[in-house]
């Protein structure tokens, strides 16, 4: 009699468990950086690049940002030529700053990026339009020869550099801080 009851206490114990582990499974999938779509744009002056990413906060991000801290993203590009047998040749690497900062006083969410500066009410309006990166200008017409082979690498991340010096050290010491994105790589058409 005891068997049963103790196999059944299990039994019942897995079922209340198994729903739960599923309900906790989408909030870390909503953590972290990923690149949604990227793309070259030919214009007269050269190449703009258009990208959005998916950025989702981590918990102690979104404790230090709700504090005051500024975070610091880096959207880096990077042009390459393929080589056989060697490194990939760099033709061009770019690399731009996008701050994202809580004012208290207005309770609003501020991007920079540049001398730019936009205000969002919510903190879900501010990481969609800090996954946006549109008409920035990485390359110039006279970087590529016509017919050449190229591959473009694209990565946003947090810069932990740029954090207080207090976060420095847990930043630099932990993975709870590595927001960083997988360095999405596709071939333009030049």
């Amino acid at each position: 009699m005891t068997d049963s009851i103790t196999r059944c206490c299990k039994n019942i114990s897995l079922l209340v468990l198994f729903p739960l582990i599923f309900w906790a499974c989408p909030a870390r999938a909503e953590e972290g950086i990923q690149v949604r779509q990227a793309e070259l744009v030919r214009t007269e002056a050269g190449y703009q690049l258009n990208a959005e990413f998916s950025v989702g906060f981590i918990p102690e991000a979104e404790k230090a940002l709700n504090k005051g801290v500024r975070l610091d993203f880096l959207v880096e590009f990077q042009l390459v030529s393929p080589r056989e047998y060697w490194f990939d040749k760099e033709i061009v690497t770019r690399t731009r700053r996008i701050g994202l900062q809580y004012h208290a006083l207005s309770r609003q969410y501020l991007i920079m990026v540049g001398r730019q500066q936009k205000a969002f009410d919510s903190l879900e309006q501010a990481r969609e339009e800090l996954g946006k990166v549109h008409g920035w200008a990485v390359l110039e017409h006279a970087h590529v020869v016509a017919g050449g082979q190229y591959a473009a690498l694209l990565r946003f991340r947090l810069d932990p550099a740029s954090l207080p010096r207090a976060l420095q050290v847990e930043a630099l010491g932990t993975e709870k801080w590595s927001m960083v994105s997988e360095r999405y790589r596709w071939i333009p058409v030049l």
